[in-house]
């Protein structure tokens, strides 16, 4: 089963199908990502640093694949840039290195903070 995160919103939005006052992501799948691609790029700094550089295009593609709730994409240009910003973070973090592998790939046991840090999966709008 994907995983999925949800983003509580403080205004629902309006839908066909009723009120919405949630945003339901799942995991992007593995077609999805050999199709998509990545959603950012790491370039370099002069001095060497790492950075990330956001394909927006391919953000946007991600999200019009991944909404679960509402059931219309479409919906979601009712929310606030602030709802937008949440809906692209919690996108971008299916793309990040799970910290529990990391860990048990150093150690044979995990931290408790590490295994509740893996376990949220509700942020609120703000």
């Amino acid at each position: 089963m994907r995983e999925t995160v949800t983003i509580l919103l403080k205004t629902p939005l309006k839908a066909p199908e009723g009120p919405v006052s949630r945003i339901v992501l799942r995991e992007p799948t593995f077609d999805e990502y050999l199709s998509i691609g990545d959603p950012y790029s790491i370039a370099y700094s002069d001095g060497g640093t790492p950075f990330a550089v956001e394909n927006l295009e391919n953000i946007q593609r991600y999200i019009a694949h991944c909404v679960v709730e509402p059931k219309d994409p479409a919906t979601l240009k009712q929310a606030s840039a602030a709802t937008a910003r949440e809906v692209k973070k919690a996108l971008l973090g299916f793309f990040q290195p799970d910290e529990e592998s990391e860990v048990s790939a150093t150690s044979p046991t995990t931290s408790p903070s590490a295994e509740s840090e893996a376990t949220a999966s509700t942020r609120s709008d703000s």
